[in-house]
């Protein structure tokens, strides 16, 4: 019995310990392994003058920092005419990331009401400083 119960147990490990990597992947949610982190924003390019109501497109960079760093999403706060943008990044630890470009700058869309003067604040991360831009809106 003790032969039987040993040759049956040695069986299964041997089919357990033969399954395929990209088997198992499918198993793993990648997620898990997904980090997002503020971006030091090196540079922005966009127009400093504009009509009100109408949209503008501002160019925002950050460092390259692997091939893995993705863009995430911008996160806004707005006091009265200054308006505060941090733009985050996310990367994937499980990822295989050699070989793949990634582009590192986001378009931020921004649409004045009316006419004014509009300052609009690029936080950097913790140790970098941020960048103001000044829109003149007719």
């Amino acid at each position: 019995m003790n032969k039987r119960l040993s040759v049956l147990i040695l069986s299964l490990s041997i089919i357990a310990a033969s399954c395929q990597k990209s088997e198992l992947k499918d198993v793993v949610n990648t997620d898990n392994f997904k980090t997002v982190q503020q971006a030091s924003i090196s540079s922005i390019d966009g127009p400093t003058t504009a009509a009100a109501g109408e949209e503008i497109n501002i160019t925002v960079s950050w460092p390259y920092n692997g091939n893995c760093e993705k863009f995430n999403n911008f996160k806004i706060d707005t006091l009265s005419d200054t308006t505060q943008v941090r733009l985050f990044t996310s990367t994937n630890t499980a990822e295989d990331c050699t070989g793949k470009e990634v582009k590192h700058s986001q378009v931020f869309k921004f649409k004045p009401a009316k006419a004014g003067t509009y300052y609009i604040k690029f936080a950097g991360s913790k140790n970098s400083r941020a960048i103001v831009d000044t829109l003149t809106v007719k």
